[in-house]
C-alpha cells in the first residue's frame, strides 16, 4: 500500500506513528467509534483501521485538498474511513476514542513556511490547544478517552488547558528521540 502526501503540506513524521501506536496499545479491537481531529493525509486513521478493523473511524480535516487526499488514501487501502472536510470547532458527534496530533506551534514561535498548507498544519492558526480540548470535551462519549500528542515543551500548556476544559489527564508517556513528545490520555472529569 502507498500513502500519498501533499508536498506543500506537513509530511508524515514519527509523531504519526507514535500516536497510532499509543491508540493501538490503549484500546483493543472492539466495535467503538473513533474520531481523529486534524487527519492531514489520513495516515493515523489508516494505520489504526488496518490494525483495528472493528473500529468505526471518522476523521476531520479543515483543508479541503488534504481531506480529499485522505479520502483517496483510505480508498486506495480499501478502508471505510469517514473523512469530513470540516472545522473541528464545528464538528459534532459522540466518540469512544478521540485522537489528535494537532498544530503545535503558537503563532509567532517560529519561521513560517512559504506554503500556507504547511503553516496550517504546524501553527495554531485556525485552532489552538483550547479549541482542540473544547472539541474533545464536546465529542467525547461517556467513559470515552482522548489521546493527544504534543511536543514535551507544551506539556504545561496542556495541563492548564485541560483544567480549564474540565478534562483530566489520566496518564502521560514521554516519547524521547530526535524530538521529545508527550502522549497524553484524557477523560471527561464529569463523566469519568
Amino acid at each position: 500500500m502507498k500513502i500519498h502526501q501533499d508536498r506543500d503540506s506537513q509530511g508524515v513524521s514519527i509523531a504519526s506513528q507514535l500516536l497510532s501506536d499509543r491508540a493501538l496499545e490503549a484500546v483493543a479491537d472492539l466495535p467503538i467509534r473513533v474520531m481523529e481531529l486534524g487527519t492531514g493525509c489520513g495516515i493515523v486513521s489508516i494505520m489504526c483501521a488496518l490494525a483495528r478493523p472493528q473500529w468505526k473511524i471518522s476523521a476531520v480535516e479543515i483543508q479541503p485538498d488534504l481531506a480529499e487526499l485522505a479520502r483517496q488514501n483510505a480508498k486506495a487501502c480499501d478502508l471505510q474511513i469517514e473523512i469530513l472536510h470540516n472545522d473541528l470547532r464545528e464538528t459534532e458527534g459522540s466518540y469512544d476514542l478521540i485522537l489528535s496530533n494537532p498544530p503545535w506551534r503558537k503563532l509567532g514561535s517560529g519561521k513560517m513556511s512559504s506554503f500556507s498548507s504547511r503553516n496550517l498544519s504546524r501553527f495554531e492558526m485556525t485552532c489552538d490547544m483550547d479549541n482542540v480540548l473544547s472539541a474533545v470535551k464536546r465529542m467525547l462519549a461517556p467513559q470515552g478517552m482522548a489521546i493527544l500528542l504534543y511536543p514535551t515543551d507544551r506539556e504545561a500548556d496542556l495541563h492548564r488547558a485541560a483544567e480549564k476544559t474540565l478534562l483530566d489527564i489520566i496518564a502521560q508517556k514521554q516519547e524521547l528521540g530526535k524530538k521529545a513528545y508527550t502522549t497524553s490520555y484524557l477523560k471527561d472529569r464529569k463523566r469519568a
